[in-house]
Protein backbone atom coordinates (compact mmCIF):
# COMPACT_ATOMS: atom_id res chain seq x y z
CA UNK A 1 0.00 0.00 0.00
CA UNK A 2 3.02 2.29 -0.37
CA UNK A 3 2.06 3.36 -3.86
CA UNK A 4 -1.28 4.97 -4.59
CA UNK A 5 -2.75 5.40 -8.03
CA UNK A 6 -2.65 8.87 -9.43
CA UNK A 7 -5.46 10.19 -11.46
CA UNK A 8 -4.17 11.05 -14.94
CA UNK A 9 -5.56 13.95 -16.84
CA UNK A 10 -8.14 13.03 -19.50
CA UNK A 11 -11.10 10.72 -19.89
CA UNK A 12 -12.74 8.04 -22.05
CA UNK A 13 -16.27 6.76 -22.51
CA UNK A 14 -15.23 3.14 -22.89
CA UNK A 15 -15.11 0.59 -20.09
CA UNK A 16 -11.46 -0.05 -19.25
CA UNK A 17 -9.42 -1.68 -16.49
CA UNK A 18 -9.04 0.54 -13.42
CA UNK A 19 -5.25 0.53 -13.66
CA UNK A 20 -3.42 1.39 -16.88
CA UNK A 21 0.06 0.07 -17.60
CA UNK A 22 1.48 3.40 -18.74
CA UNK A 23 0.58 7.07 -18.82
CA UNK A 24 0.30 7.34 -22.60
CA UNK A 25 -2.44 4.71 -22.80
CA UNK A 26 -4.36 5.83 -19.69
CA UNK A 27 -7.74 7.39 -20.41
CA UNK A 28 -10.98 8.29 -18.70
CA UNK A 29 -11.76 6.13 -15.71
CA UNK A 30 -8.22 4.77 -15.47
CA UNK A 31 -5.46 5.30 -12.94
CA UNK A 32 -1.74 4.69 -12.99
CA UNK A 33 0.50 3.67 -10.12
CA UNK A 34 3.11 6.35 -9.49
CA UNK A 35 6.26 5.78 -7.45
CA UNK A 36 8.00 8.34 -5.28
CA UNK A 37 10.22 9.23 -8.23
CA UNK A 38 7.21 10.38 -10.24
CA UNK A 39 7.48 7.51 -12.71
CA UNK A 40 4.66 5.11 -13.60
CA UNK A 41 5.04 1.69 -12.00
CA UNK A 42 4.05 -1.69 -13.41
CA UNK A 43 0.65 -2.54 -11.87
CA UNK A 44 1.47 -6.24 -11.81
CA UNK A 45 4.52 -5.65 -9.63
CA UNK A 46 2.57 -3.37 -7.31
CA UNK A 47 -0.21 -5.95 -6.93
CA UNK A 48 2.33 -8.68 -6.18
CA UNK A 49 3.88 -6.59 -3.42
CA UNK A 50 0.47 -5.76 -2.01
CA UNK A 51 -0.55 -9.44 -2.03
CA UNK A 52 2.67 -10.34 -0.22
CA UNK A 53 1.93 -7.67 2.38
CA UNK A 54 -1.60 -9.01 2.91
CA UNK A 55 -0.34 -12.56 3.33
CA UNK A 56 2.41 -11.46 5.70
CA UNK A 57 0.08 -9.40 7.87
CA UNK A 58 -2.54 -12.15 7.90
CA UNK A 59 0.13 -14.61 9.00
CA UNK A 60 1.29 -12.32 11.79
CA UNK A 61 -2.28 -11.87 13.01
CA UNK A 62 -2.97 -15.62 12.96
CA UNK A 63 0.33 -16.36 14.71
CA UNK A 64 -0.44 -13.79 17.37
CA UNK A 65 -3.83 -15.32 18.08
CA UNK A 66 -2.33 -18.81 18.20
CA UNK A 67 0.38 -17.62 20.57
CA UNK A 68 -2.18 -15.96 22.84
CA UNK A 69 -4.18 -19.19 23.03
CA UNK A 70 -1.18 -21.45 23.64
CA UNK A 71 0.42 -19.17 26.21
CA UNK A 72 -2.69 -18.73 28.30
CA UNK A 73 -3.25 -15.06 27.49
CA UNK A 74 -6.63 -15.07 25.72
CA UNK A 75 -7.07 -11.39 26.57
CA UNK A 76 -4.62 -10.66 23.76
CA UNK A 77 -6.94 -12.20 21.17
CA UNK A 78 -9.20 -9.11 20.86
CA UNK A 79 -6.07 -7.02 20.36
CA UNK A 80 -4.89 -9.13 17.44
CA UNK A 81 -8.40 -9.27 15.99
CA UNK A 82 -8.69 -5.47 16.21
CA UNK A 83 -5.29 -5.09 14.58
CA UNK A 84 -6.28 -7.38 11.72
CA UNK A 85 -9.63 -5.65 11.39
CA UNK A 86 -7.99 -2.23 11.15
CA UNK A 87 -5.62 -3.50 8.47
CA UNK A 88 -8.48 -4.88 6.37
CA UNK A 89 -10.48 -1.72 6.97
CA UNK A 90 -7.56 0.31 5.67
CA UNK A 91 -7.39 -1.87 2.55
CA UNK A 92 -11.08 -1.24 1.91
CA UNK A 93 -10.63 2.49 2.54
CA UNK A 94 -7.80 2.69 -0.02
CA UNK A 95 -10.04 0.87 -2.50
CA UNK A 96 -12.77 3.47 -1.93
CA UNK A 97 -10.27 6.28 -2.51
CA UNK A 98 -9.20 4.66 -5.78
CA UNK A 99 -12.81 4.20 -6.85
CA UNK A 100 -13.39 7.87 -6.05
CA UNK A 101 -10.45 8.73 -8.30
CA UNK A 102 -12.04 6.79 -11.14
CA UNK A 103 -15.38 8.55 -10.68
CA UNK A 104 -13.71 11.96 -10.59
CA UNK A 105 -11.69 11.11 -13.69
CA UNK A 106 -15.05 10.43 -15.35
CA UNK A 107 -16.25 13.87 -14.23
CA UNK A 108 -18.69 12.44 -11.67
CA UNK A 109 -18.25 14.76 -8.68
CA UNK A 110 -21.27 13.34 -6.84
CA UNK A 111 -20.05 9.73 -6.90
CA UNK A 112 -16.47 10.76 -6.18
CA UNK A 113 -17.51 12.74 -3.13
CA UNK A 114 -19.77 9.94 -1.87
CA UNK A 115 -16.87 7.48 -2.03
CA UNK A 116 -14.12 9.70 -0.63
CA UNK A 117 -15.82 11.85 2.01
CA UNK A 118 -16.63 9.03 4.48
CA UNK A 119 -12.99 7.88 4.32
CA UNK A 120 -11.75 11.42 4.95
CA UNK A 121 -13.75 11.41 8.20
CA UNK A 122 -12.99 7.82 9.28
CA UNK A 123 -11.20 8.21 12.63
CA UNK A 124 -9.88 4.66 12.49
CA UNK A 125 -8.18 5.09 9.10
CA UNK A 126 -4.49 6.11 8.99
CA UNK A 127 -3.95 9.85 8.64
CA UNK A 128 -2.32 9.40 5.25
CA UNK A 129 -5.36 7.59 3.85
CA UNK A 130 -7.71 10.25 5.26
CA UNK A 131 -5.57 12.95 3.64
CA UNK A 132 -5.67 11.18 0.27
CA UNK A 133 -9.45 10.98 0.55
CA UNK A 134 -9.55 14.69 1.41
CA UNK A 135 -7.64 15.44 -1.81
CA UNK A 136 -10.32 13.56 -3.77
CA UNK A 137 -13.06 15.57 -2.04
CA UNK A 138 -11.17 18.71 -3.06
CA UNK A 139 -11.31 17.59 -6.70
CA UNK A 140 -15.07 17.07 -6.32
CA UNK A 141 -15.34 20.61 -4.94
CA UNK A 142 -13.40 21.93 -7.93
CA UNK A 143 -15.67 20.08 -10.38
CA UNK A 144 -18.65 21.63 -8.60
CA UNK A 145 -17.17 25.09 -9.13
CA UNK A 146 -16.21 25.55 -5.46
CA UNK A 147 -12.62 26.58 -6.11
CA UNK A 148 -11.92 28.36 -2.81
CA UNK A 149 -13.25 25.42 -0.82
CA UNK A 150 -11.20 23.02 -2.92
CA UNK A 151 -8.07 25.10 -2.34
CA UNK A 152 -8.57 25.02 1.44
CA UNK A 153 -9.02 21.25 1.33
CA UNK A 154 -5.86 20.71 -0.72
CA UNK A 155 -3.77 22.74 1.70
CA UNK A 156 -5.30 21.03 4.70
CA UNK A 157 -4.74 17.56 3.24
CA UNK A 158 -1.13 18.33 2.28
CA UNK A 159 -0.31 19.34 5.84
CA UNK A 160 -1.12 15.74 6.86
CA UNK A 161 1.13 14.14 4.23
CA UNK A 162 4.85 13.51 4.54
CA UNK A 163 6.89 15.60 2.06
CA UNK A 164 8.49 12.32 0.96
CA UNK A 165 5.20 11.09 -0.49
CA UNK A 166 4.46 11.64 -4.16
CA UNK A 167 0.94 12.83 -3.31
CA UNK A 168 2.46 15.70 -1.32
CA UNK A 169 4.30 16.85 -4.45
CA UNK A 170 1.25 16.46 -6.72
CA UNK A 171 -0.83 18.59 -4.37
CA UNK A 172 1.23 21.66 -5.24
CA UNK A 173 0.29 21.39 -8.91
CA UNK A 174 -3.35 20.99 -7.92
CA UNK A 175 -2.97 24.15 -5.83
CA UNK A 176 -1.39 26.06 -8.73
CA UNK A 177 -4.21 25.06 -11.08
CA UNK A 178 -6.84 26.06 -8.54
CA UNK A 179 -5.19 29.42 -7.85
CA UNK A 180 -4.92 30.07 -11.59
CA UNK A 181 -8.59 29.19 -12.16
CA UNK A 182 -9.53 31.56 -9.33
CA UNK A 183 -7.57 34.39 -10.95
CA UNK A 184 -4.99 34.47 -8.16
CA UNK A 185 -2.09 34.34 -10.59
CA UNK A 186 0.50 36.05 -8.39
CA UNK A 187 0.02 33.42 -5.69
CA UNK A 188 0.09 30.67 -8.30
CA UNK A 189 3.39 32.03 -9.68
CA UNK A 190 4.95 32.03 -6.21
CA UNK A 191 3.96 28.40 -5.64
CA UNK A 192 5.16 27.32 -9.10
CA UNK A 193 8.51 29.10 -8.81
CA UNK A 194 9.06 27.52 -5.41
CA UNK A 195 8.89 24.08 -7.05
CA UNK A 196 12.32 24.76 -8.57
CA UNK A 197 11.73 24.03 -12.24
CA UNK A 198 10.67 21.00 -14.25
CA UNK A 199 10.91 17.89 -12.05
CA UNK A 200 12.13 14.44 -12.94
CA UNK A 201 9.59 11.66 -13.32
CA UNK A 202 7.13 11.34 -16.19
CA UNK A 203 3.94 12.07 -14.25
CA UNK A 204 5.43 14.85 -12.13
CA UNK A 205 6.84 16.43 -15.29
CA UNK A 206 3.45 16.32 -17.01
CA UNK A 207 1.78 17.86 -13.95
CA UNK A 208 4.34 20.66 -13.93
CA UNK A 209 3.92 21.32 -17.66
CA UNK A 210 0.14 21.63 -17.39
CA UNK A 211 0.30 23.85 -14.29
CA UNK A 212 2.97 26.08 -15.87
CA UNK A 213 1.16 26.43 -19.20
CA UNK A 214 -2.22 26.94 -17.53
CA UNK A 215 -0.69 29.77 -15.53
CA UNK A 216 0.91 31.08 -18.71
CA UNK A 217 -2.50 31.37 -20.36
CA UNK A 218 -3.76 33.41 -17.41
CA UNK A 219 -0.64 35.61 -17.41
CA UNK A 220 -0.65 35.95 -21.20
CA UNK A 221 2.91 34.70 -21.66
CA UNK A 222 4.96 31.52 -21.58
CA UNK A 223 8.72 31.74 -21.47
CA UNK A 224 10.01 28.38 -22.70
CA UNK A 225 12.33 27.38 -25.52
CA UNK A 226 11.03 26.07 -28.85
CA UNK A 227 12.54 22.68 -28.05
CA UNK A 228 10.61 22.50 -24.79
CA UNK A 229 7.34 23.28 -26.53
CA UNK A 230 8.13 20.63 -29.12
CA UNK A 231 8.69 18.06 -26.34
CA UNK A 232 5.31 18.93 -24.88
CA UNK A 233 3.32 18.64 -28.07
CA UNK A 234 5.08 15.37 -28.83
CA UNK A 235 4.02 14.06 -25.41
CA UNK A 236 0.44 15.21 -25.96
CA UNK A 237 0.34 13.41 -29.29
CA UNK A 238 1.47 10.18 -27.65
CA UNK A 239 -1.25 10.25 -24.97
CA UNK A 240 -4.79 8.91 -25.11
CA UNK A 241 -5.67 11.67 -22.65
CA UNK A 242 -3.54 14.36 -24.29
CA UNK A 243 -6.28 16.85 -25.16
CA UNK A 244 -5.57 19.38 -22.40
CA UNK A 245 -1.84 19.41 -23.08
CA UNK A 246 -2.37 19.74 -26.84
CA UNK A 247 -4.79 22.64 -26.40
CA UNK A 248 -2.26 24.37 -24.16
CA UNK A 249 0.33 23.81 -26.88
CA UNK A 250 -2.07 25.26 -29.45
CA UNK A 251 -2.35 28.39 -27.32
CA UNK A 252 1.44 28.59 -26.94
CA UNK A 253 2.00 28.32 -30.69
CA UNK A 254 -0.72 30.90 -31.37
CA UNK A 255 0.95 33.29 -28.93
CA UNK A 256 4.14 32.92 -30.96
CA UNK A 257 2.28 33.62 -34.19
CA UNK A 258 2.86 30.07 -35.42
CA UNK A 259 -0.74 29.44 -36.43
CA UNK A 260 -0.14 26.38 -38.60
CA UNK A 261 1.37 24.60 -35.59
CA UNK A 262 -1.48 25.88 -33.43
CA UNK A 263 -4.02 24.48 -35.90
CA UNK A 264 -2.26 21.11 -35.92
CA UNK A 265 -2.25 20.88 -32.10
CA UNK A 266 -5.89 22.03 -31.94
CA UNK A 267 -7.09 19.44 -34.45
CA UNK A 268 -5.07 16.65 -32.91
CA UNK A 269 -6.64 17.49 -29.53
CA UNK A 270 -10.09 16.65 -30.95
CA UNK A 271 -9.08 12.99 -31.25
CA UNK A 272 -7.99 12.69 -27.63
CA UNK A 273 -9.56 12.79 -24.20
CA UNK A 274 -9.39 15.64 -21.73
CA UNK A 275 -11.15 17.58 -19.01
CA UNK A 276 -14.94 17.25 -18.87
CA UNK A 277 -15.37 20.87 -17.75
CA UNK A 278 -12.56 22.86 -19.29
CA UNK A 279 -14.50 26.04 -18.52
CA UNK A 280 -14.14 25.15 -14.82
CA UNK A 281 -10.69 23.52 -14.87
CA UNK A 282 -9.03 26.11 -17.13
CA UNK A 283 -11.43 29.01 -17.68
CA UNK A 284 -8.88 31.30 -19.36
CA UNK A 285 -7.92 28.58 -21.85
CA UNK A 286 -11.62 27.97 -22.53
CA UNK A 287 -12.14 31.69 -23.17
CA UNK A 288 -9.16 31.81 -25.52
CA UNK A 289 -10.47 28.80 -27.45
CA UNK A 290 -13.78 30.52 -28.08
CA UNK A 291 -12.18 33.73 -29.32
CA UNK A 292 -9.56 31.89 -31.40
CA UNK A 293 -12.21 29.72 -33.02
CA UNK A 294 -14.30 32.78 -33.86
CA UNK A 295 -11.28 34.30 -35.58
CA UNK A 296 -10.33 31.05 -37.30
CA UNK A 297 -13.48 28.95 -37.91
CA UNK A 298 -11.50 26.63 -40.19
CA UNK A 299 -9.99 25.07 -37.06
CA UNK A 300 -13.06 22.92 -36.59
CA UNK A 301 -13.25 21.93 -40.24
CA UNK A 302 -11.95 18.41 -41.02
CA UNK A 303 -8.93 18.00 -43.20
CA UNK A 304 -9.83 17.04 -46.83
CA UNK A 305 -8.63 13.43 -46.44
CA UNK A 306 -10.86 12.97 -43.37
CA UNK A 307 -13.94 13.17 -45.64
CA UNK A 308 -12.85 10.20 -47.73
Amino acid sequence: MADEPKVPPGSTALARPMIARDLDKAGKGQLVYVGRDGEVKDPKGVRNRQAAAYVAFGGITAAGIALALSSGFPLLIPFYLALGGRFMGTVRAVKKVNEASVALSNGDALAGRALAEPVSKAWWAPGRVRALAELRVAIADALDGKGEQALDRVRKARSKLSPRLIQHQFSYYTEINLLTSLGRTKEARIVLDARGGVPNGEVLRLSYWIAQMHLGVAEGKLEIEDSELYDRIRKGLSMTAGRDLLLLCAWAYAQRGEHDEAKFAWQQARDREGSHRLDVAMPKLSEWMKSYLEARPELDQPEPDEDL
